[in-house]
């Protein structure tokens, strides 16, 4: 009976042994796949923000180019810069588009290009600051970076 008695308490000692085993085993495979969730949401929301802060720097040379190349009469910037300053905002927004998807072509892009390019080989130059086409082309660029897509959100 003793020895019976010894068993039994062996055998459950065994058995909860391997019970516990188990559901820790279960318990820290539900945590490390929780994290590693976890972990690529983090990845890549930093992918998207980088991203962003890539676009916020096109468009920013871009803005400068554009600026100097209309209002200085002997500006080192030319028509085809433009154009490649545009074409650089386009694929870094096109990079927040594959990451974060949003309403793309924006026709702001489109007003950008507008003021920014539009009879720019006969247009007279340098334009006062006040010019319409000047105002048009900061209030497209204003709707661009303020727009939801290129805000930063966690």
């Amino acid at each position: 009976m003793e020895e019976r008695a010894v068993s039994a308490f062996e055998w459950a000692g065994w058995v909860s042994t391997v019970i516990l085993g188990l559901g820790g085993y279960i318990i820290s495979s539900l945590g490390w796949r929780v994290q590693g969730r976890q972990a690529r949401d983090l990845a890549c929301r930093q992918d998207i923000h980088s991203s962003i802060d890539r676009c916020h720097a096109a468009l920013t040379v871009f803005e400068d180019a554009v600026f100097s190349y209309w209002t200085e009469n002997d500006s080192p910037v030319r028509l085809d810069q433009l154009l490649s300053y545009h074409r650089r905002c386009i694929i870094a927004l096109r990079q927040v588009h594959k990451l974060d998807p949003f309403v793309m072509p924006d026709e702001t892009l489109g007003e950008l290009r507008k003021q920014a390019t539009l009879d720019a080989e006969s247009a007279e130059r340098p334009l006062p600051l006040n010019s319409l086409r000047l105002k048009k082309f900061s209030r497209a660029m204003s709707k661009i970076t303020e727009a939801n897509y290129l805000l930063k959100a966690w």
